[in-house]
């Protein structure tokens, strides 16, 4: 006895090949599909060095007689794809068991599983959602939101929708700008740059002279990185304290745990959280945590071709509002604000990638 694999176009075509090849008998282990192929691992009584296996019909029949034996005991229906599930049951004594090539036998299996992923569908029951819910976990969506993306539904369009929905992207009230914004987050995450481009997208916007200022920072070069940055950017810059006019506020910090001190000279300014876009979903909690209040999140190193589904999702589910993209390490280009409409592209396909479905147009 044996483990064979068995690959074919689909299921049918795998199940006639391995009776084909290892007899009627053959029990069947597993069966998963494999991008565009089907696969079965089958268990064979075969010698391992039988080259051409026979078919022994006394088996395949014995095997087709106990299928609808049990199929008759449970007297369940049986649907096809373009069958409701109030239709009539299948009648199993039409199946023809005589067929050598066992067609007959495998539709009724085929038809048998349709069925139950019908029952499954209908009902939401356990295994609802399963494969989708398993791929999301994969990308740092924790269960509780990859359940809440499931239930609207189990297509990339509807889990795109149900996610920028949540991160408020088109909010227009507490738009960055509306008041002085102050930039926290971890060092050497990209948040001076973030800074710099945000003061001159607002400024631009307002028609205001860009100005930035930086409460204070005690790594060692990071006054002069600082002006250095704001030359380049053409900002006004302002170190130690909050200057009149500010439009950004670079907070600075070693850590996370510095957002947790008293910090009386940024009180009753916006506070956004600037974390680059490829930090993991457990990190970048603990940044929502310590925070305290959050006007709203800005990514750093945004790609769009590379979504950190795991992070927005957990942005969502603590109800953080997405409000700035960075996609250049270059000062001078502006922050992008998201919205709905230009990033549903992105999002909806890296959700399509995820749930493996191709996007609409791609082979």
């Amino acid at each position: 006895m044996r483990i064979e694999r068995v690959v074919a176009g689909t299921f049918s075509e795998a199940s006639e090949r391995s009776r084909r090849l290892y007899g009627a008998n053959t029990l069947l282990i597993s069966s998963s599909r494999v991008g565009n192929s089907h696969e079965l691992l089958v268990c064979t009584n075969a010698a391992a060095n039988d080259e051409q296996p026979t078919l022994d019909m006394t088996a395949r029949d014995s095997f087709a007689a106990t299928v609808q034996e049990e199929m008759s005991l449970r007297s369940r229906p049986v649907f096809t794809s373009a069958t409701p599930p109030t239709a009539a049951a299948v009648d199993t004594d039409k199946v023809d068991t005589n067929k050598d090539n066992g067609q007959a036998l495998v539709g009724l299996i085929r038809k048998e599983l349709q069925a139950l992923e019908m029952r499954l569908t209908s009902n939401k029951s356990e295994g609802y959602g399963l494969r989708q819910k398993m791929a999301l976990l994969e990308q740092g969506v924790s269960a509780a939101y990859a359940q809440r993306l499931i239930e609207a539904g189990l297509d990339s369009t509807a889990m795109t929708t149900c996610l920028l929905a949540d991160l408020d992207c088109d909010v227009k009230d507490a738009a960055l700008g509306d008041r002085t914004a102050v930039f926290v987050g971890p060092a050497a995450g990209g948040k001076t740059t973030a800074a710099m481009q945000a003061a001159r997208a607002i400024a631009e916007s307002k028609s205001v002279p860009a100005i930035v200022s930086a409460s204070r920072d005690s790594r060692p070069g990071a006054r002069e990185k600082f002006f250095a940055m704001a030359d380049a950017a053409r900002v006004e810059s302002s170190w130690g304290g909050v200057a009149p006019g500010a439009l950004v506020v670079d907070a600075g910090g070693y850590a996370r745990e510095d957002l947790s001190i008293d910090r009386p000279e940024l009180a009753g300014y916006s506070l956004y959280l600037c974390i680059p876009a490829y930090l993991n979903r457990t990190n970048a909690s603990r940044w929502f945590d310590c925070a305290g209040p959050i006007a709203g999140v800005i990514l750093t190193h945004w790609s769009a071709t590379e979504v950190p589904l795991g992070l927005l999702g957990s942005m969502a589910e603590r109800g953080l509002r997405l409000a700035g993209l960075s996609v250049s390490a270059d000062p001078t280009a502006s922050l992008v604000y998201p919205s709905a409409d230009t990033l549903r592209g992105s999002v909806s396909s890296a959700f399509a990638l995820t749930l493996d479905v191709s996007p609409a147009g791609v082979e």
